[in-house]
């Protein structure tokens, strides 16, 4: 058994940084997008990019909570169970699409048929990362890279040739984002292996089962995703989008690090799945290791962006504004926040524990509170507003280590033996 550990923590390293890579490749397609918004739009064109873009992510944040994180912990095998899987994908997708339209047509914010296409992109969305998160559930963490460049390169050649067609516009990258995300789509489904594609069955599904697990997930998927799409909202209620901008390009700026941060978590919760049968203890350790690691590597990272922002910066924004110091720290340090309450959420929901994870990651959206009350009493201070944001998951994540994890790795009372006298 000892001999088998050093090919055991080999195989873990190798998935542990294919999920990194993988999570990295999605990202990279994402910041690309973001980097062109950021340079063809202007400061206040990329704060308004990133209120869509930020609530595609949110839609997709809801799907993956209810279906990719129960695919990952549910008996996928199960008929029933792969059916209410199926039917849920297909309601938040249709859901995620009409509410999309629906938010751009009466905000405004792109053209008619840009608003009608935002449908679409967002079922696209939602569908893509469905099919991401099934590879990943199979192992096949080395397809991803595949499907992220498949979108990246379908989006940039849709804003190509828009850009043929005349000026460059926020419609322009609803266009491209649905172009890359069916095309993902599609490359995703032809890489999953033939007995793990959603092609049925539909009959009987388990919609009660998939929910009674899923909808715990799918909420707490959404704080942090909600919390950013809020904060921008905030910022831009109190300051506008001109003023925004900077702040989003400093997060744009330190994506590495969430990069990190997500590509380490959509490791864990299937590593936490298969440590089940062991003590909870042991799993507690990984946990603990992953967030010290994930701390140090975001820390590294902090410093080197800090270092090379007087160079990187103007490439970022094409020197026509700044991206602030002050931004970058704080975008870090609620990145530090993020790294330390992952591996502890994760491993509580593998047992069961939800719901209370959620009640405790409501903290995070309190430190909105904070947000609120630095915007509109300091505005001409928002670029202070992740600091404010960052601790919400701070006080989360203590809370779900202290009150939660550690007691699943505590056995229960014990019984005192009695002892009886021997008689004289």
């Amino acid at each position: 058994m000892p001999s088998l550990l050093p090919s055991l923590s080999g195989l873990l390293r190798r998935r542990a940084t294919a999920a990194v890579l993988g999570q990295a490749t999605m990202a990279l397609a994402g910041l690309a997008l973001q980097v062109a918004a950021a340079r063809l739009l202007g400061a206040g064109g990329l704060a308004v990019f990133s209120l869509v873009y930020g609530a595609l992510v949110l839609a997709t944040a809801v799907c993956s909570g209810m279906v990719g994180d129960s695919l990952t912990v549910l008996d996928r095998h199960d008929r029933d169970v792969r059916a209410g899987l199926h039917v849920w994908t297909v309601l938040v997708s249709a859901a995620a699409g009409l509410a999309g339209a629906l938010a751009a047509l009466v905000t405004d914010v792109v053209p008619l048929w840009a608003g009608l296409l935002l449908a679409p992109a967002c079922a696209a969305f939602v569908v893509e990362d469905t099919l991401r998160r099934l590879l990943m559930a199979t192992g096949r963490y080395a397809a991803l890279p595949a499907v992220d460049a498949t979108s990246l390169v379908g989006a940039l050649a849709a804003l190509a040739l828009c850009g043929t067609a005349g000026p460059v516009t926020l419609g322009s990258f609803v266009v491209a984002l649905l172009a890359g995300q069916v095309a993902a789509a599609v490359v995703a489904w032809a890489l999953l292996p033939a007995g793990e594609r959603p092609a049925g069955p539909w009959r009987r599904p388990a919609l009660r089962a998939v929910a009674d697990f899923g909808v715990w997930r799918a909420a707490a998927q959404t704080i942090r995703p909600g919390s950013l799409t809020l904060l921008r909202v905030l910022v831009v209620a109190a300051v506008g989008a001109a003023a925004y901008g900077p702040v989003e390009a400093a997060r744009v700026y330190t994506a590495p690090m969430l990069t990190l941060v997500a590509g380490i978590g959509s490791f864990l919760l299937p590593h936490f799945v298969a440590l089940r049968g062991r003590p909870v203890a042991d799993s507690l350790r990984v946990a603990d290791r992953a967030a010290m690691g994930l701390v140090g590597g975001i820390a590294a990272i902090g410093v080197a962006g800090l270092v090379l922002l007087p160079v990187l910066g103007p490439a970022l924004t094409g020197g026509d504004y700044d991206v602030p110091v002050v931004g970058v720290v704080g975008w870090t340090l609620y990145a530090v926040a993020g790294a330390v309450l992952l591996p502890y959420a994760s491993l509580a929901s593998v047992h069961g524990r939800q719901r209370r994870v959620l009640a405790l990651r409501t903290l995070e959206a309190g430190s909105l509170a904070a947000v609120a009350a630095l915007v509109f009493l300091a505005p001409g201070q928002a670029e202070w507003s992740p600091v404010a944001l960052a601790l919400g998951p701070v006080l989360a994540a203590v809370a779900v280590r202290q009150s939660v994890v550690l007691r699943l790795t505590d056995p229960g009372p014990r019984v005192p033996v009695v002892q009886q006298a021997v008689p004289a």
